[in-house]
């Protein structure tokens, strides 16, 4: 169907002991060629003369460190392939990742695509992890972006993207080291259809000092930028969808603070009052009514999977 490999990017900062894990994986992708970026980040560990072993099979550039999403976006300016996927360092893939995945794009309407991924822990085997992306946040399919008013979607590790989408979209926002993937997935979604595989395709490997562990942070992170691309935007649509994403940030902000897990952000509860008073006008009552539906079903869903 396409010509030229995927192009698959994968940022890495001292990752020794797990990056050739998640580049063995996409070397065996079965069914399709790939043509595997990798960027060091400015590696202080081992990682370099792992990435060594692996020769001419893979493409790797050297950066100073500046974070995964300067990365990727280096990576994607010597992508080749029309077709885009990611993968993180402490992540794998299933084989046929990519060969599930790749027929979903033959509609043109579609610009990316995503599957389910596993949640496991550093040396856990997927076969005894038991909760998946899915069963925390439902995808969608289709026309979805008033869907990311809720949640993040899309496993970064499971997506397929046209290129050009990445590049109309201006490429991922250097502004956070947190969250910029779901501010791109939200901006393709304004433009094109999402679709997505029902079963797993990944690993997510819940790392200990990933940044997507510090809740607080990462939810501040995701206000300040959705809160940019509300002041950057005059489409009364995308406008409603990106006030309402950012009414129910605000509501995880304050719930994170109650929860005592909003981290080192500074008066949590009072930046979570202010984007929300912002963000909501006369329809707070019911926005924040289905926000706490909203936390019942995704709580209720963790509990029983």
């Amino acid at each position: 169907m396409y010509d030229s490999p995927v192009s698959v990017i994968l940022p890495v900062y001292n990752r020794q002991d797990s990056v050739a894990r998640a580049i063995h994986s996409v070397l065996a992708q079965t069914g399709t060629s790939v043509d595997l970026i990798v960027v060091d980040d400015g590696s202080t560990d081992g990682t370099r003369d792992v990435l060594k072993e692996f020769g001419s099979r893979i493409t790797v550039i050297e950066q100073p460190h500046a974070g995964a999403y300067v990365a990727r976006n280096r990576a994607l300016r010597h992508a080749r392939g029309e077709l885009v996927a990611f993968i993180d360092s402490d992540d794998a893939w299933l084989p046929d990742r990519l060969a599930v995945q790749l027929p979903l794009m033959r509609r043109p309407e579609v610009g990316l695509v995503f599957g389910d991924v596993v949640h496991v822990l550093p040396g856990q085997t997927a076969d005894r992890a038991r909760l998946t992306s899915f069963q925390v946040a439902p995808p969608h399919r289709g026309r979805a972006a008033a869907q990311f008013a809720w949640c993040n979607f899309v496993p970064t590790s499971a997506v397929l993207v046209r290129r050009r989408c990445l590049e109309e979209a201006g490429g991922f926002s250097e502004a956070e080291v947190r969250s910029s993937d779901y501010l791109m997935w939200f901006r393709i979604a304004l433009r094109h259809e999402l679709d997505y595989v029902d079963r797993v395709v990944a690993e997510y490997t819940l790392s200990a000092d990933g940044i997507s562990r510090d809740l607080g942070r990462s939810i501040d992170a995701r206000i300040r930028l959705f809160s940019d691309e509300l002041a950057r935007t005059s489409d009364p649509a995308a406008r409603t969808v990106l006030k309402r994403l950012l009414f129910n940030l605000s509501c995880s902000l304050a719930l994170a603070a109650v929860r005592n897990r909003a981290g080192n952000v500074s008066h949590p509860l009072r930046r979570a009052w202010a984007t929300a008073t912002a963000a909501a006008n006369l329809a707070a009552a019911p926005w924040t009514a289905a926000f706490a539906m909203n936390q019942i079903r995704v709580r209720t869903r963790r509990l029983f999977s």
